[in-house]
């Protein structure tokens, strides 16, 4: 077992340290739980649309976690972060910005080379992001200018970077936006140093414990590298020895061919069976409105074309 598996389990099952986040026992207790919501659900709605199942029903990332390290079960750790990915990417929000509010769930996505999702959270006839928190603004635009090779966004983007790393921001930002400065400028000593230090200090961000064990956010870095840098270039960047970078999921992953798409971990019984075609649906493609220097994502047009797809009945 790795020490990544020990160390998350130790935490995961002390009930001390999750009392701030949602831990089952197994699958079982898992799906009862949800069936008590679906109970809720109907007590306070009679027809509750997709988008109320996407908002109450639990996310079973943490379970499917445990499950994983339990076992050394890299397949059902990449399925898990699908999983997890997909659940996340149907539940449409904007707080009031553009498509750099995607940034957090395109790292997670990517961490199982889900690499569908860029291109339906950052749309290349969207342009670069203008709207919103500087972070998300800063190193969605440096992941849009690599992943569509446009050197003119880059030289919109790159300067930006530098003007960030210049600020007094915090140190894990701070090495995500370094690190994919570094693939633009084709440093893969720089490109190490950086990816380890996003390892080292996502454990000092405000989160329950718990989520600092597995960072997927490096992983979801790494695995951008592979897509936008020549073969040879990617090899050269050392992957972390940081405790809370899964090695043996690499492994898998390079061994079957990193596939990019994963499966559900959960089979939703009976009259939860609605949340398995909801999690089917093909990801909705991020849609702004607004005038040119603030738009914002449209949420009502993407969740009604979500709702339209899932009355085909194809799902």
């Amino acid at each position: 077992m790795e020490k990544i598996a020990k160390k998350y389990l130790k935490i995961y099952l002390n009930p001390v340290e999750t009392k701030d986040v949602y831990t089952y026992v197994d699958l079982e207790d898992y799906i009862n739980r949800q069936f008590e919501i679906y109970t809720r659900i109907y007590e306070r709605r009679k027809d509750p649309d997709i988008c109320t199942y996407l908002a109450l029903i639990e996310n079973p990332y943490l379970l499917g976690l445990s499950m994983a390290f339990q076992n050394n079960d890299y397949e059902l750790l990449n399925n898990t972060i699908y999983h997890y990915s997909k659940h996340k990417l149907l539940k449409i929000r904007s707080g009031g910005y553009d498509h750099c509010i995607f940034f957090w769930r395109v790292m997670d996505s990517m961490a199982c080379n889900y690499k569908e999702v860029i291109e339906n959270c950052y749309p290349v006839e969207l342009g670069l992001c203008n709207n919103g928190y500087p972070l998300y603004i800063v190193a969605s635009n440096l992941l849009m200018s690599l992943w569509y090779k446009n050197q003119q966004w880059m030289e919109l983007a790159y300067p930006a970077a530098e003007k960030f790393l210049s600020q007094k921001k915090g140190l894990w930002e701070k090495a995500i936006v370094a690190y994919l400065m570094a693939l633009s400028n084709n440093d893969m000593d720089r490109a190490t140093e950086e990816l380890s230090n996003v390892c080292k200090y996502s454990t000092r961000i405000d989160r329950p414990k718990v989520y600092k064990c597995f960072c997927t956010e490096a992983h979801g870095l790494y695995q951008i590298a592979r897509y936008i840098l020549p073969e040879d270039d990617f090899l050269q960047i050392v992957i972390p020895a940081n405790d809370n970078f899964c090695k043996g999921l690499i492994s898998w992953q390079r061994e079957h061919k990193y596939p990019e798409k994963g499966n559900f971990i959960v089979h939703y019984p009976d009259k939860l069976d609605v949340m398995n075609h909801i999690l089917e649906l093909p990801l909705p493609k991020c849609i702004l409105l607004g005038s040119s220097k603030k738009k914002t994502v449209d949420v009502e047009q993407m969740k009604k074309n979500l709702i339209a797809e899932f009355a085909t009945g194809k799902y």
